[in-house]
């Protein structure tokens, strides 16, 4: 059987599924491939399309879209474990179905009404027709796993692994995990042969570094979503999850190149506003005003820049204004082509340059220094 993931851990992209239950957020077929097109050229280890259901009329035609277009590109489907769903997914020949299942005594009981006995019966059943059905993997998603018992989760990933699932899916459906209790988590049911992942929502803003403390720890997969879409506050963000391993751990053969173009277009696409400070792809994340910082960045970028821009598609803007020192006035002076004024003129400079970037409530442009010097 050849390798399914790419990489030393995997990434699987759940935008056209966990994203689109964002409120307000529709994919129509058109922006879906698109979206597709992108993850593929990012090289995302797997792309879960949607929910195995026969309602989505999308999800045949863009696992035709994928099977013809991207043919080495996996592919999965988030499916209950409810035979007919199962029956569906498997018509549909996904690389992986991904069976869900609750894990809390919660969602059990209060949701669906049931105990932890027919979670059990389902999960073996359910495997069993997923893999009798001709599905190369079948995964088990647990729900709510961040608030289960462990024994049970213990119980349940044996079964998963007795059945003949390749990946447990730990669900932080609330988001109340931090880096150390998804440590723990993972712990807790250590020496399975089966390959675990994480799923983190972001309630407590914590779904990336959960998702990178759990690939650190153990887990060989992690969900993320584009600009961290998702239920209520999101989940892992794709873009900051794939360039920390990139560019911090040096591992991945990710391509960052197209992350950002990716990201903004999608934005567009459902209305959403990017932070122009966002993480790895906000428009003015490379842009410096401050004096220290811009004699440090003119010197060597690597003094206050954790990497190159280029890497993801952005640009360095030094920006001249009312914390601007005299070093980065005198090298604005030269990249212009314009002689260095004596120390006294230039402390003028500094003070007129800071006085009207002050008065006008922004920084100055090229044109506006060069207007100051000649009035």
């Amino acid at each position: 059987m050849e390798k399914y993931c790419r990489n030393p851990a995997g990434v699987v992209d759940t935008t056209l599924r966990e994203g689109e239950q964002t409120p307000g957020v529709y994919f129509p077929l058109v922006l879906k491939k698109q979206i597709v097109d992108g993850l593929t050229g990012l090289g995302i280890d797997e792309i879960e399309i949607g929910i195995a259901s026969r309602e989505d009329d999308d999800l045949k035609p863009l696992a035709e879209y994928i099977r013809t277009t991207y043919p080495q590109q996996a592919f999965s489907l988030w499916c209950r474990c409810v035979e007919d769903d199962i029956r569906y997914g498997a018509s549909l020949r996904p690389s992986c179905l991904s069976l869900s299942i609750p894990a809390s005594d919660l969602h059990l009981e209060k949701k669906l009404g049931k105990d932890r006995k027919w979670a059990l019966k389902q999960v073996r059943q359910s495997i069993k027709q997923a893999l009798t059905a001709g599905i190369p993997r079948v995964a088990l998603g647990l729900e709510d796993a961040s608030r289960s018992d462990i024994a049970f989760i213990r119980e349940l990933a044996r079964t998963a692994e007795e059945a003949g699932a390749f990946r447990l899916r730990l669900a932080d459906t609330v988001g109340i995990c931090t880096p150390a209790t998804i440590t723990g988590l993972l712990d807790s049911i250590s020496g399975l042969k089966l390959e675990l992942g994480v799923h983190c929502h972001n309630d407590f803003g914590m779904a990336t570094a959960n998702t990178i403390t759990a690939m650190e720890s153990g887990a060989l997969w992690g969900d993320v979503t584009l600009l961290g879409l998702g239920e209520r506050a999101g989940n892992s963000r794709l873009e900051e999850v794939l360039a920390f391993f990139v560019l911090q751990r040096n591992t991945g053969s990710y391509n960052l190149a197209g992350l950002s173009d990716l990201s903004r277009m999608v934005a567009r696409e459902i209305g959403q506003k990017i932070p122009v400070s966002r993480p790895i792809i906000g428009a003015r994340l490379f842009s410096c005003e401050t004096g220290i910082h811009l004699q440090g960045i003119m010197a060597d970028p690597a003094t206050y820049e954790p990497f190159d821009p280029e890497i993801v598609g952005a640009t360095r803007t030094l920006l001249i204004g009312r914390q601007a020192g005299r070093r980065s006035i005198a090298a604005t002076l030269h990249r212009l082509g314009l002689p260095t004024p004596d120390e006294p003129c230039l402390r003028c400079l500094t003070r007129r340059i800071r006085a009207l970037a002050t008065s006008r409530g922004h920084s100055l442009n090229d044109h506006d220094i060069i207007k100051l010097l000649n009035s």
